[in-house]
């Protein structure tokens, strides 16, 4: 099984599909379709089975699903497309059920296989990826002198599974200019030693990005093949519009040259980071925004303004009942940038008629974001700006109210339920913790949304999230918020319909309806006929962008 280069089914002819489920997508109950036709990339017919065959005509080519699902393509809500760039090639020490590591002596022994395999010199760097303190057992955190021990002479470079930090061990600090005399950066953290200022190995936000953004950097042609793999990789996942939520220069003008070489095969949907606008205005104009060239959209900027709440770097109203990450009484996180920068800064986009991504975990953090929206639109909500509220997990209902007064789109978070639970309910509290993620609370509130992976935060899989979304069951087995729990439905609508909407691209995508492009998707079996508790089980068979096939199992 595997991924494979777009081919259509017969170059020139019609397809029809039948002979199994057929989910539209269209209207908020499930309605079903004998057939489909799809003509050059586009649905041209959906409805009975003969008129389907009478329209297509003689020489179609007949598909017989044989009992299987086809439904819309998914549509990632949030994720970060070159992020797989990292992930592809690099050591595994994420915990059960991404990985296998459940302590920080796992830790390193993954690294050390890594390091065998790839046949690594001792100059060399060492990568691994999803490390997760919230699993480790109590008070043992994987540090520098842990990974010096097995890594005297390599740096080491451990990717949080937030995504929003590292662990360095000594060779990597020097590599990266860090030391007792670092200060730490505003909106950043550097862990450092009981009683002195030297790091012990933890650094994350502002003081992890750059390291971040530098372990990116690769030759064309890696790039070109490590680009592939990660479309190969989204196409095995049933999504054939994909996001990068938070993209560097660098990385566009990287996925700018794969467009220009054909070299998409998915729709891409690319962010700017904020912290490098300016780079961002000066070579693009507001009207290279919002619209594909050869499969690449620059949606608009991506701004960041706290961490993750499993790290303790989310920013609330209230204190963690476990302090910060460093020891910290009385912590609630902290800000990234202040809220006078915030507002300048989303002003300026808004000004440029841009759709803006933000990144808001905590409340405080929430609170921040209505705030800079109300300011950028002087208090009247009447352009279809489409900001969506990245994460939003820790929104109070107050909040959702005003998502619905200022039509801001919340993009949900639901494999936190699975994931992350137990260092919720451990960090904030029962009540907080069941309220993670409120979808079916925001849906009757009438809050347009989606919900997303964050991958590689979590794995690049839909029907596992639709899984979360209905269950909402922690990876230790307790329910968390059952109240929240939405019904199948409306969990793919929020990954099919809801995803067109916030892309501004309801009308050429998200259901299967004359007119809309062929982006299809093909499961063995069908979400809302099988018992909630095996969703996750589901296979994606076949991916379908434009009428061509871009993966099959």
């Amino acid at each position: 099984m595997g991924a494979c280069q777009p081919t259509a089914r017969q170059n020139g002819l019609m397809q029809v599909y039948f002979g199994g489920d057929i989910l539209t997508m269209e209207g908020d109950a499930p309605v079903y379709v004998e057939a489909l036709v799809v003509k050059e990339g586009k649905i041209i017919f959906a409805g009975n089975k003969a008129d389907a065959l009478r329209q297509a005509g003689s020489q179609a080519q007949s598909i017989d699903l044989q009992g299987k699902m086809l439904m819309p393509a998914f549509i990632d809500g949030h994720s970060h497309f070159t992020a797989a760039f990292l992930e592809a090639g690099q050591a595994n020490c994420a915990a059960p059920p991404v990985g296998q590591v459940k302590n920080p002596q796992e830790v390193v022994q993954s690294l050390l296989t890594h390091k065998k395999d790839k046949q690594l010199d001792d100059k060399a760097l060492i990568i691994g990826f999803g490390y997760d303190d919230t699993q480790m057992p109590e008070n043992q955190l994987l540090n520098r002198d842990i990974l010096d021990q097995a890594f005297p002479e390599n740096p080491v470079v451990v990717l949080h599974v937030s995504l929003h930090g590292v662990v360095l061990n000594s060779k990597a600090m020097a590599l990266y200019g860090i030391s007792a005399s670092t200060p730490t950066p505003a909106g950043g953290i550097i862990v450092r030693k009981p009683g002195t200022q030297e790091p012990d190995g933890l650094i994350m936000e502002t003081a992890a990005a750059p390291i971040i953004a530098s372990l990116t950097k690769m030759e064309p042609q890696k790039a070109l093949k490590q680009l592939q793999l990660a479309q190969e990789m989204y196409a095995a996942a049933g999504i054939t519009t994909a996001q990068d939520g938070a993209t560097h220069w660098k990385e566009i003008q990287l996925l700018r040259k794969a467009a220009q070489a054909n070299a998409l095969m998915l729709d891409i949907v690319s962010y700017a980071i904020f912290l490098e606008a300016d780079s961002v205005y000066q070579y693009l104009k507001p009207e290279d925004f919002g619209k594909y060239n050869r499969r690449l959209k620059i949606g608009g900027i991506k701004f960041v303004l706290d961490g993750s709440p499993q790290a303790r770097t989310a920013l609330f109203t209230t204190p963690y009942q476990t302090g910060g990450p460093s020891g910290e009484k009385d912590w609630k996180g902290k800000p990234i940038i202040p809220q006078n920068t915030f507002n300048q800064l989303l002003q300026k986009a808004y000004d440029k008629n841009l759709q803006c991504l933000i990144h808001a975990n905590g409340d405080g953090a929430i609170d921040m974001a209505l705030i800079a929206d109300s300011v950028a639109n002087q208090g009247k909500f009447d352009k279809d700006r489409r900001t969506i509220v990245i994460h939003a997990q820790f929104i109070r209902k107050d909040q959702i109210q005003a998502f619905v007064k200022q039509k801001l789109i919340g993009s949900f978070f639901t494999a936190h339920t699975f994931f992350f639970a137990a260092a919720h309910l451990k960090n904030r509290g029962e009540a907080q913790a069941m309220f993670i993620s409120p979808l079916k609370t925001a849906l009757a509130a009438g809050v347009k949304l989606t919900n997303h992976t964050d991958y590689p935060v979590t794995p690049l899989n839909q029907l596992f999230l639709v899984w979360t979304a209905v269950n909402r069951v922690s990876r230790e087995g307790k329910a968390i918020g059952n109240d929240e729990r939405i019904n199948v439905y409306q969990a793919l609508q929020a990954i099919t319909i809801f995803g067109a909407y916030q892309y501004f691209e309801e009308a050429s995508k998200g259901s299967l309806k004359t007119g809309k492009l062929a982006d299809l998707v093909i499961l063995d079996k069908n979400p809302l006929k099988v018992a909630s508790e095996a969703i996750k089980d589901i296979q994606v068979l076949e991916t379908i962008k434009e009428g061509k096939t871009i993966y099959k199992r």
